[in-house]
């Protein structure tokens, strides 16, 4: 029994309240870091072990029952262990007995060690201010990026229009005044305001995935892939790819997003195999450090791995926009999307000899 008590810290006691003779379990006296011979084992004593701050709130939860005519009483309070000094928070719980007549003759009740326990609800505590805190913040800076993508929305597109319209009405109206080399600057003013245009929306697309609100289903990625296959052949009917997509793969996660990061992954895929007169596509799942991981696998132009770190970070590109089209946007937003699902998305490639895509949701 003694070592049951240890294992719980939670000790008993007893008061025969004729007698005011008080007795401890040793466990008990282990909670308040005392011996035997250092306490006078009268209620007096439990007292003065007692927090001096906490003593008049035991006393009158004790005294009070008993005047009262109570069956019970229980309340946490503070004790200090006389050697150390140091400060246990203990919860008491206290039952009393009575004699043929009524009268309470005896208490009965036990000390449980909580201080731990009370630690962990303060950390508990302290990590829930925080994350209200961090969920403000959260918001506060999801208000100021909407506010950001309304500028970039409104604010820059106006000017964008007003350049390329310009550039077109000189293009058209005084195209008899205009040399050669005039026409040509023209041509990549309104050129560069396009592509300003571009990025624009993948700056916009980009911010959506951080504030967008996740519904989550159950996604089956072998259909949704095919869809995207389908799309890829049909915008260039005279590509020779073989595409092997393996068959029920499914996950929990935003239908839209789960799109759009296939959308990406395999427009990747299908346009960095474009310069192969054959090329070879495959979307499957294998085991990776025990999780289930998919990927995606191309034997494309590949990528230098010394690279890596560029790899999803926005208009961080490792090919020329000469060499293929784009903006260096699409990985960051399959990131981000990979993220949103609690997964981790990781690439493995060669130069010449392919690039794979690794993903994971949880």
């Amino acid at each position: 029994m003694s070592r049951a008590q240890e294992i719980a810290h939670l000790g008993s006691w007893e008061l025969d309240l004729l007698n005011n003779r008080l007795s401890w379990s040793d466990e008990v006296y282990r909670i308040f870091g005392l011996k035997p011979q250092e306490f006078g084992a009268t209620y007096e004593a439990f007292l003065e072990a007692v927090h001096p701050d906490d003593r008049k709130a035991v006393d009158a939860a004790y005294s009070g029952s008993l005047s009262e005519g109570r069956d019970s009483y229980e309340i946490e309070h503070r004790v200090v262990r006389k050697a150390t000094g140091e400060i246990r928070i203990v919860h008491e719980k206290c039952e009393h007995i009575r004699d043929e007549s009524g009268k309470i003759i005896r208490s009965i009740g036990m000390v449980h060690d909580i201080t731990e326990r009370k630690k962990v609800e303060e950390e508990i505590k302290a990590l829930n201010e925080h994350l209200k805190q961090h969920e403000a913040e959260l918001a506060a800076s999801n208000k100021e990026l909407e506010a950001f993508s309304y500028s970039v929305s409104h604010d820059l597109r106006a000017p964008l229009r007003n350049i390329n319209g310009f550039s077109q009405a000189l293009l058209e109206d005084y195209a008899d005044k205009l040399d050669q080399k005039g026409k040509d600057y023209l041509n990549r003013v309104r050129a560069a305001t396009q592509r300003m245009g571009e990025l624009i929306d993948d700056l916009l697309n980009l911010s959506v995935m951080v504030r967008k609100e996740m519904c989550r289903e159950e996604v089956d990625l072998s259909e949704q892939a095919l869809t995207v296959i389908d799309e890829l052949r049909n915008a260039e009917p005279d590509r020779r790819a073989e595409v092997v997509i393996q068959e029920k793969m499914k996950v929990s996660g935003d239908p839209l997003l789960v799109r759009q990061l296939l959308d990406n992954l395999l427009g990747n895929a299908w346009k960095f195999t474009s310069k192969h007169p054959y090329a070879r596509i495959e979307f499957g799942s294998t085991q990776k450090d025990g999780k289930k991981a998919f990927f995606i696998k191309d034997d494309g132009v590949g990528f230098d791995m010394r690279y890596i770190n560029k790899m999803f970070i926005p208009f961080q590109r490792l090919h020329s926009v000469e060499e293929f089209s784009g903006n260096g946007i699409g990985l960051a937003i399959v990131k981000r999307i990979v993220d949103r699902h609690g997964g981790t998305i990781w690439a493995e490639g060669e130069v010449g000899k392919g690039a794979t895509f690794y993903f994971t949701f949880e």
